[in-house]
């Protein structure tokens, strides 16, 4: 579990999340976004790309925390969590959702 911290544009920093993913041969398997205040993605890459994937997180400006440390052995894949909160000024995005049942 990685969470960190960004007071980047939420479109850009979902973007570059997306590319720190993909770009490190991972892919993401699920995401919720929390309004413009924070989004959590569930990914999957390879083991021997996780330190650099936190490194790259860091030099991009997400000030990654890990929670249990990075994992390791040899070869494979492993699942990750990382939660991401957005400090911004910006209004909470409200959506009407109709009434059902």
């Amino acid at each position: 579990r990685i969470s960190g911290v960004t007071t980047k544009d939420r479109n850009l920093a979902l973007s570059e999340l997306r590319e720190a993913i993909s770009g490190h041969g991972g892919w993401i398997i699920d995401h919720a976004l929390f309004s413009n205040a924070a989004a959590n993605i569930n990914f999957e890459i390879p083991l021997e790309a996780a330190g650099r994937f936190v490194e790259a997180l860091s030099d991009t400006g997400y000030s990654p925390k890990i929670k249990d440390g990075l994992p390791v052995g040899d070869g494979g894949d492993i699942r990750g969590s990382l939660q991401v909160t957005f400090l911004n000024d910006g209004p909470d995005m409200k959506r009407t959702v109709p009434a059902f049942g």
